[in-house]
């Protein structure tokens, strides 16, 4: 169809929708790279040998460089154009995502997330200031929620697309390959040798004992005596890794490994063990046997749950390859965004005059500004209402981060739950965040149609910010309450948090529209700046985290991190009330 043509349709195209579903796309990859690394941090840290607090700055490196890249981001965009600069930052930080699965240092993976935080950081400052110039001011609240319900689309996809893609990239890996890069402490895994009389471990440690040489046997025995000793005495014990006899260890567990019958006879029900192992298990319950290639695997399994957290888990091959995949799929959306979008309606082929006049009713022109005035930092620093909104989405990060970060660890360290599980109920909580989305766009809307723009963007934020501290309130009450063991418990600790992941995302479309309001044709500045602090909090999240519940945690610690995260939610509540509408920037002033 041509230009001309086109134009002359008295029916307005809807070209609009077509920009919002690329924005949108380009959402749903930027939660789904963001937080892949979630359920993979185990993987990720036993190949890398990281410890929880190395793990802790992993998580926390990339919203330190998101945050601080926000103003410049915003600007840049506002600058140059949202389709120019959008398909530059997609492709960007697919490929510091893709190259992650390259990456064998821990240095290395840390400047990549650090990297693919700064790549991101224009995503949401650049798709508001889209959304500011391709629908008019009464459609941008539902708008804007439908991007932001992309990203929670994809915070959901992460825990579960990888878990999957995880696995289906192992699936051809060897169980029975064993050798020192599979294990993650030499000195632990020495000492797990010794397992406490009557223990569950004990007949099945024994049994792969028993098929060492009794060279080695002795030699294993007189190691973790002198640990023991030096440990009583709080002197620290030299361990040789490269010992022949450790070695000769390493080569003893790969062959038993590739036997048929290391644990046949032995009850290892007994075993916290992954769900496919237990599957194994019933498999050989009910068919009497397994056959060979499925023994092996068993073998594997039982042995990764006699080490926990010492040998690695021969699944975790599948993370390289996934972080890979990641990539290759936003290289892909980066040059979907670049084909349908433009920076304006007027500039867009497929946009005729009468969609162009529907966007302009109710709403300022909106024109590209050849001047390219400079960043308004002065306005920004002044405006009160902006402060406001800055330390809200602080706080709110602080308190919602959690739920994509430690909940996996949460669920296995306390409530022995599965990873398959662990993926789908951190799934969850988020899936009930894109219902609060979808909703929390109507309800601005329609609050800033009766309430006006004061209180119909500040109501919604100040009543979510409560009533996500709420769900969080629950969690401090079953932990304190409680004692882990019953089956629901876990579940209801997800219900709290669907609460609390619901309320925030009910109130993020206001969160937007407010900075639209605000910052006119300075949106994507403004926003930037916003979210600059919102993931300034997201950044000293773990860190908070790591330094209230350390390597191991006890259940008072996990109190304690609950009790944080409400209050963190109060203040933001307290933050959003000198949120206002009405006081926009000196230099864009509300139409």
């Amino acid at each position: 169809m041509s230009d001309k043509t086109l134009s002359a349709s008295p029916k307005p195209t809807i070209v609009r929708h077509a920009i919002i579903g690329v924005t949108t796309l380009m959402a749903v990859l930027l939660y789904l790279d963001r937080f892949a690394v979630g359920i993979a941090t185990t993987y990720i840290g036993q190949d890398l040998r990281m410890s929880q607090t190395q793990m802790s700055w992993f998580l926390s490196a990339f919203f330190w460089s998101y945050a601080l890249g926000q103003v410049p981001a915003g600007w840049l965009s506002d600058r140059f154009g949202a389709r120019r600069m959008l398909t530059l930052y997609v492709l960007a930080w697919s490929i510091f995502t893709g190259w992650l699965g390259f990456a064998y240092q821990i240095w290395l993976i840390l400047l990549l997330r650090l990297l693919c935080g700064l790549s991101q950081a224009g995503a949401y400052p650049t798709a508001g200031g889209l959304v500011r110039v391709w629908f008019p001011l009464s459609g941008r609240g539902v708008a804007s929620s439908i991007v932001a319900l992309g990203g929670r689309a994809g915070g959901v996809l992460a825990p579960i697309l990888t878990a999957w893609l995880i696995v289906y990239f192992s699936r051809d890996a060897d169980p029975t390959r064993f050798d020192h890069s599979d294990i993650v402490d030499d000195r632990n895994f020495v000492m797990a040798f010794q397992a406490e009389r009557d223990s569950a471990r004990a007949e099945i440690v024994e049994r792969l004992q028993s098929r060492f040489p009794d060279s080695l046997r002795a030699s294993l025995k007189e190691e973790i005596e002198t640990q023991v000793v030096a440990k009583n005495s709080e002197v620290v014990s030299a361990f040789d890794s490269k010992a022949k006899w450790f070695e000769e260890l390493i080569d003893q567990v790969a062959i038993q490994l590739k036997t048929t019958d290391l644990y046949e006879g032995i009850d290892l029900s007994r075993l916290k063990l992954v769900p496919e192992a237990r599957m194994l298990l019933q498999k050989q319950t009910d068919e009497g046997a397994l056959a060979p290639d499925e023994v092996l695997k068993l073998n594997r399994l039982v042995t990764e749950a006699l080490f926990p957290n010492v040998v690695k888990q021969f699944r975790g091959a599948g993370w390289r390859p996934t972080m890979i995949a990641y990539g290759l799929i936003g290289i892909i959306v980066a040059i979907a965004f670049f084909v349908v979008a433009r920076d304006l309606p007027g500039l867009h082929p497929w946009c005729n005059a009468a969609e162009r006049q529907f966007i302009e009713s109710g709403s300022e022109a909106v024109t590209i500004d050849v001047e390219h005035p400079p960043f308004p930092l002065t306005e920004i620093l002044t405006n009160l209402g902006l402060w406001g909104n800055s330390l809200m989405q602080a706080f709110t990060n602080i308190g919602w981060l959690f739920v994509v970060t430690w909940l996996p660890r949460y669920l296995d360290q306390v409530h022995g739950v599965p990873l398959k599980w662990q993926a789908i109920m951190t799934a969850i909580p988020t899936g009930a965040g894109i219902l609060g989305m979808y909703l929390g766009g109507w309800w601005t809307d329609l609050a800033t149609q009766y309430a006006g723009r004061k209180w119909g963007r500040r109501l919604p934020v100040l009543a979510t910010r409560f009533s996500a501290g709420l769900g969080y309130a629950i969690c401090l009450t079953l932990s304190i309450c409680c004692v882990p063991g019953a089956a629901w418990l876990p579940w209801a600790y997800v219900a709290a948090l669907c609460l609390m992941a619901f309320s925030v995302d009910m109130g993020n479309p206001a969160v937007w529209g407010y900075a639209q309001d605000v910052g006119g044709k300075f949106t994507g500045s403004v926003l930037g700046w916003a979210n600059m602090w919102g993931n300034l909090g997201a950044a000293v999240a773990p860190l908070i985290y790591n330094a209230v519940l350390g390597e191991h945690p006890q259940a008072a610690d996990w109190t304690t991190m609950f009790g944080i995260c409400l209050l963190a939610f109060v203040l933001s509540g307290v933050c959003s009330l000198v949120m206002d509408s009405t006081k926009p920037l000196a230099r864009a002033p509300v139409k």
